[in-house]
C-alpha cells in the first residue's frame, strides 16, 4: 500500500513539475533580438520613437543635426543602436540641406567617415514633377537596388512653389503619398 501511495505522490509531483515547466517564461537569444530591424529615434525633448521596416514618419522642421545623425545611424551596426542598413538613401527636395553636416557627424561623432561616404546615397530633385516621377516610378527599384533600409526625404515637397497649379498638386500629391505608403521594405523619414 505504501508503495502505491508513493507512486501516486511521484506521479502528482511529476505532473506538477511538467505544468511548472510549461509556465516558465520563454527565453530568446540576443542574436534573435538583433535580427529584427528595429530603429529608435531620440528627439530633443527626450522622447523616443521606435521604428521597424515599413514604418513611415514625418518630422516637421527637424534640426539638421537630428536628420544627419539619423542618416549616419542608419548604417551603424545594431549593437551601436544603428539600423545596419547597407546604404541609406537621401532624397533632397530643396537646396537647404547641408551635406557637409553628414560628413562632420560621421567623422567627429562616430568615426566612420569613409563608410558614410560609401554608403549614403544622395539624390537631388529640383521640381515636383521629378519628385512625383521618382516616388511613383523609381522609389521601389532604387530601394531594392541599393538595399536601403532607411530612406530620408528632406524638404517640403514643393508645397510652397507658386509655379505649380492647384490642379497639378491635387493630381500629383495623392499619387506620391500612395507610393510612399506602398514602400514596405524600408523605414521612410520625411
Amino acid at each position: 500500500m505504501e508503495s502505491t501511495n508513493h507512486k501516486i505522490t511521484n506521479q502528482i509531483n511529476y505532473s506538477q513539475s511538467q505544468t511548472n515547466i510549461n509556465q516558465l517564461p520563454k527565453f530568446t537569444t540576443a542574436n534573435k533580438l538583433l535580427v529584427k530591424d528595429k530603429f529608435c529615434i531620440e528627439l530633443s525633448n527626450k522622447k523616443k520613437i521606435d521604428l521597424t521596416l515599413g514604418d513611415k514618419i514625418c518630422i516637421v522642421k527637424p534640426h539638421t543635426d537630428l536628420v544627419c545623425d539619423i542618416i549616419i545611424r542608419g548604417i551603424l551596426p545594431k549593437r551601436h543602436q544603428g539600423l545596419e542598413s547597407p546604404t541609406v538613401y537621401v532624397l533632397v527636395t530643396d537646396n537647404k540641406f547641408d551635406f557637409y553636416n553628414i560628413t562632420e557627424i560621421a567623422d567627429k561623432k562616430y568615426k566612420i567617415l569613409d563608410r558614410a561616404l560609401k554608403n549614403v546615397i544622395v539624390r537631388r530633385i529640383f521640381t515636383i514633377y521629378q519628385l512625383a516621377h521618382f516616388l511613383i516610378k523609381e522609389l521601389e527599384k532604387d530601394i531594392e537596388k541599393y538595399k536601403s533600409k532607411l530612406l530620408v526625404i528632406t524638404g517640403d515637397f514643393f508645397l510652397s512653389d507658386p509655379h505649380i497649379t492647384k490642379q497639378d498638386k491635387d493630381w500629383l500629391y495623392p499619387q506620391m503619398i500612395q507610393a510612399i505608403k506602398n514602400s514596405a521594405n524600408s523605414i521612410i523619414l520625411v
